[in-house]
């Protein structure tokens, strides 16, 4: 059985190039199951869809795999039927949020066979042993597959022994170009001269241990696991040892969730005796929850800076109370004030966001987000907020009435830097005018000199070397209509027969 992975690629022209984790771990594990694959990674290669079409043309496969997050929705639709088109006779298998999130409705509007729903490597490797032998894909958990004129649903699998999993193996994909157009060391926007940075991702952690209204991952109905100091440390280790590495990207949605947990791993990164720059992911409440004494807040956050930890990304998210209640965050305004003093005191990078557009959002609220940034100082990630499936938001889009059309408007969505769908009661332009008005006082406090048309689409951490670490802003913010970036505002042929 010959197989096709095909790596999406998220943001063409892009000078910053990151390996696909997810991709990696489930070819990894086909591999070790003795397949051979091939790998046509677009995210590395920037191929046009031309450059795509006619790759797919020159090669024979039985199975073709690929996956994407949702906002790629429409993309990923056209690449389904320009496989279709070129391979006609090979299963198409589609995972990760743009079709897990909404198994029916893609395979409705795509020409892709099977969805794999959750986790990706055992339901893979089950879902290709049922094809070689042309079982029935109905006992196979974990997927959602196309029969006939209907699609078949299939209970979910659970959650594998996250230690059993194993590490990615990267010499499936070519690192050194990796490094080579990558030069920027953080996923955070952290810039730090002077080195030749080799970034190498590791996750440590798989889902979060909350379900914030607005979030979609991967892992949601999965429980929260964090492989242990060991695990962690291997992985480490063999990215330094195999491939020089001296940065590396915790690469999670939630890397740490409690002091101890986090503690257990950084005692284990300084015995390891390996030096290397590190960032990793957060909640406020890490440092932020005054439940745990201050004294001991700080100390453990000076073991981070020990250890090498540059960065640490966290969402300030609101100012507002009543906002972050209709987030579900369980975290107070203030846990994001204390949070940034104890980083900044022991010099951490802060990368923080926050999400207008909420319903409840109003000018005041938008206000008071501005107001806490500058008490503390930060220049924001902004973004507005996205619905997307197999969210309390989304189906609050969808109970109000704002979607009525969920292909067609999964179609038209960017990313989280565009208002795509407004549910205030503002205008898009009362939204813009009111951050732009926060943004430059931002801008003007912190002397940071961007100028009007470049307050909400910086141009990221290298652009501003007035900011210190702890102001940089991880992503720059877009406004609506900046095709650039967006396939939403492209025209793909759709027709598989064509």
């Amino acid at each position: 059985m010959r197989l096709l992975f095909v790596n999406p690629n998220l943001r063409p022209g892009s000078e910053v190039r990151y390996l696909p984790v997810g991709l990696a771990y489930v070819m990894t594990a086909v591999q070790n199951a003795g397949y051979d694959l091939d790998l046509l990674d677009i995210g590395l290669g920037d191929e046009t869809d031309d450059e795509v079409e006619a790759y797919l043309a020159r090669g024979h496969w039985d199975v073709v795999l690929t996956g994407s997050i949702v906002t790629h929705y429409k993309w990923m639709k056209w690449l389904t039927f320009a496989i279709r088109r070129h391979q006609p006779h090979a299963k198409i298998i589609v995972g990760n949020s743009v079709a897990g999130s909404v198994p029916e409705l893609f395979l409705e509007h795509s020409a892709a066979d099977i969805v794999v729903v959750g986790e990706g490597e055992s339901t893979t490797l089950d879902t290709l042993e049922a094809l070689g032998r042309d079982d029935d894909l109905a006992r196979v958990p974990g997927i959602v597959f196309r029969a006939e004129t209907r699609c078949i649903h299939n209970p979910r699998r659970s959650a594998a022994p996250i230690d059993s999993i194993a590490m990615p193996n990267w010499k499936l994909f070519d690192v050194k170009r990796y490094f080579t157009i990558t030069d920027s060391p953080s996923a955070f926007g952290v810039r730090q001269d002077g080195q030749n940075w080799r970034t190498m991702p590791v996750a440590t952690a798989r889902g979060c241990v909350f379900s914030c209204t607005f979030c979609h991952i991967v892992y949601k109905h999965d429980p929260y696991r964090h492989r242990s100091t060991q695990s962690v440390l291997s992985e480490v280790d063999a990215c330094i040892t195999e491939y020089g590495a001296n940065y590396i990207n915790f690469w999670d949605d939630l890397t740490f969730y409690k002091l101890s947990q986090a503690e257990k791993i950084i005692d284990g990164l300084l015995d390891s005796g390996h030096r290397f720059s590190w960032s990793g992911a957060v909640r406020t409440d890490l440092f932020g929850n005054p439940r745990v004494p201050y004294s001991k807040r700080l100390a453990v956050a000076r073991k981070f800076k020990e250890s090498g930890c540059s960065a640490l990304g966290f969402s300030l998210e609101s100012g507002n109370t009543e906002i972050l209640k209709m987030m579900n965050k369980h975290v107070e305004v203030d846990f994001f004030e204390e949070q940034v003093a104890i980083l900044r005191e022991v010099g951490i990078t802060c990368n923080t966001s926050v999400v207008f557009g909420y319903p409840i959002e109003t000018r005041e609220s938008i206000r008071q987000t501005f107001e806490l940034c500058e008490r503390n100082r930060v220049y924001p990630s902004v973004g507005y907020l996205l619905p997307l499936p197999d969210t309390d938001m989304y189906r609050y889009a969808l109970k109000h009435g704002y979607i009525d059309d969920e292909d067609a408007f999964l179609d038209s969505i960017t990313e989280r830097q565009d208002i795509c769908l407004n549910m205030t009661q503002l205008t898009d332009e009362e939204i813009l005018f009111a951050i732009e008005d926060g943004l430059s006082r931002l801008n003007e406090m912190l002397g940071l000199g961007l100028d009007r048309s470049h307050l909400v689409r910086t141009g990221g951490y290298r652009k501003h070397t007035k900011v210190d670490g702890a102001n940089a802003p991880a992503v720059p913010l877009r406004n609506r209509g900046d095709v650039s970036f967006s396939y939403s505002q492209a025209v793909f042929d759709m027709n598989h027969n064509s």
